[in-house]
């Protein structure tokens, strides 16, 4: 018989990352996260964009849970490697976001393309605009 302590267990329904995601507004049509506030590094006052009714589609970071999230901004970090989009869920998580499902990388990849620049000049600021 296993022994399970409380106070070891994971909260699994807290997900740390999204994949074969999408976002979706209340019509269930496809939108883009951008419709969302940006919530700024170091700001102090959370944005709170969920009035807007968009909800994070797809799935767990692990890829065996659905998921579905009311969502009220989003945020992202060019510090890595990769830039990297995080959104936030109404109960105040952010959740990072990894691969969009196929269907809706055509809606996102203006702004995926505009951080990736971003990220590119900032690393190299001499580079010609070639």
């Amino acid at each position: 018989m296993a022994f399970v302590d409380d106070d070891e267990e994971e909260d699994y329904s807290v997900p740390q990352s999204a994949s074969n995601y999408y976002f979706e507004d209340d019509d269930k049509e496809p939108v883009s996260f951008a419709r969302l506030p940006i919530q700024w590094t170091g700001e102090d006052k959370v944005v709170d964009g969920s009035a807007l009714g968009l909800y994070l589609r797809g799935r767990s970071g692990d890829g065996l849970l659905p998921l579905h999230k009311l969502v009220k901004a989003w945020r992202f970090d060019l510090s890595n490697f990769r830039p990297e989009v995080s959104v936030l869920t109404k109960d105040n998580i952010w959740v990072k976001l990894e691969e969009p499902r196929k269907s809706y990388a055509e809606l996102i990849r203006t702004v995926l393309v505009t951080l990736y620049s971003i990220q590119f000049f900032r690393r190299n600021p001499q580079a010609s605009e070639k």
